[in-house]
């Protein structure tokens, strides 16, 4: 596999220039660690669980999956893409890599350092390291795509007037965003656990391990089409399922009503 040099000057916003190579601990990055450990040649698979799953092994390489190789739900998404797009949460880039080399014009928005020098050495042309929840481009998009569970880096529910406002200001007028979640009700049922009371049952706290380090726990959040769809018709937004399986995976539009 070839990769560029360590010393090359990187052409990502907020990442060239800057004095040291990393500005945030492997321990808060281990995903992106993954993500370029991969690229340069060294893959290891990570293990993931939660506050309502046990670990299970997360492989690697499923992040730099082709397109023949996605989900049905991402497939449709991919091809449902259109205008100028921003892949949210791009990571190693797979999505956005494929829109590219398609024709699309496609920005990939990633806040995590390591992921985005592994899409610079996989050649995605645009890419920006920011937080979604501040990020400010000064332009306006077509199709804003949320894979992966997207809309779980809305964390906790008390997020989600900040999320569906970021929208408003990320999509143009005639836009579209294509959204991915999943409804984890089945899991509580698998492992006989009730049902929160106080909490809605989507909200969990996420861990990952990478060999040796173990990352902190951060809030993360999956969604049952039902209650995503009523959020979004309070900030303003349609919604449409567009693929739905009895995974519980399910993929909706929204657009601005």
């Amino acid at each position: 596999m070839q990769t560029r040099p360590l010393a090359y000057t990187s052409r990502i916003p907020y990442l060239a220039g800057m004095n040291r190579r990393f500005d945030i601990p492997e321990e808060k990055d281990l995903l992106g660690l993954a993500i370029l450990d991969y690229v340069q040649g060294r893959p290891r698979d990570l293990i993931t669980w939660t506050t309502v799953s046990p670990p299970e092994i997360l492989r690697t390489s499923y992040l730099f999956r082709t397109f023949e190789d996605m989900p049905p739900h991402e497939r449709l998404a991919l091809s449902m893409a259109r205008g100028h797009i921003l892949d949210v949460g791009a990571g190693s880039g797979t999505h956005s890599l494929h829109l590219q080399n398609r024709g699309h014009r496609v920005t990939a928005l990633e806040i995590s350092p390591r992921a985005c020098e592994a899409m610079d050495l996989r050649g995605v042309r645009d890419i920006r390291r920011a937080d979604f929840f501040t990020f400010d481009p000064g332009v306006r998009y077509d199709t804003v795509l949320l894979l992966m569970n997207g809309a779980g880096i809305m964390g906790t529910l008390d997020r989600a007037e900040d999320f569906f406002l970021r929208l408003h200001s990320l999509l143009a007028p005639d836009g579209q965003v294509l959204l991915h979640t999943s409804d984890i009700s089945y899991v509580y049922y698998a492992y006989d656990i009730p049902l929160p009371l106080h909490r809605y049952y989507g909200e969990v706290e996420f861990r990952i391990k990478y060999g040796d380090i173990c990352g902190e726990p951060f809030p993360w959040l999956y969604f049952d089409e039902h209650t995503l769809g009523r959020l979004a018709a309070l900030y303003g937004f349609d919604s449409q399922i567009l693929r739905y399986d009895e995974a519980g995976d399910t993929l909706i539009r929204l657009t601005k009503r």
